[in-house]
């Protein structure tokens, strides 16, 4: 297996791990915004007046604000901001860039160090074992 192959499997890997905790949050959120948009429909028919609907309005611009920030499918702009918490993919870009940086520094503990590296020796191996049965 080459570097270009075992890159894109890494991507593949990171790719797929970022998007199923994309679907946790988007999950989540979901769940709180189902009973949170009935109890603001709830209290704007009870409450009445010239605008009933601005209590589930603001959930509703809530829900869009978490939608840009989750970003479950890459349909929305991320924000060039020196915020950490712009949205979700900055935290996990933040969060990959240190793990990145404490194992090319020796600083990850040495047991998680040897398991990442036999992980990856592991899948290498595999690789190679699939590449010379074609």
């Amino acid at each position: 297996m080459n570097e270009t192959q075992a890159s894109n499997r890494g991507d593949l890997v990171r790719t797929t791990v970022v998007f199923q905790l994309k679907l946790m949050a988007d999950g989540f959120r979901d769940l709180v915004l189902v009973p949170v948009s009935l109890v603001a429909a709830l209290v704007g028919l009870l409450r009445g007046g010239d605008e009933p609907e601005r209590e589930f309005n603001q959930v509703i611009e809530f829900g869009r604000g978490t939608e840009q920030w989750i970003n479950l499918f890459g349909n929305h702009d991320n924000p060039d901001s020196t915020n950490s918490v712009a949205s979700i993919d900055a935290i996990f870009s933040r969060v990959e860039e240190t793990l990145k940086q404490q194992y090319k520094a020796g600083q990850t503990s040495e047991s998680a160090q040897e398991e990442i590296d036999e992980a990856l020796q592991a899948a290498h191996r595999e690789a190679m074992e699939k590449q010379s049965e074609k």
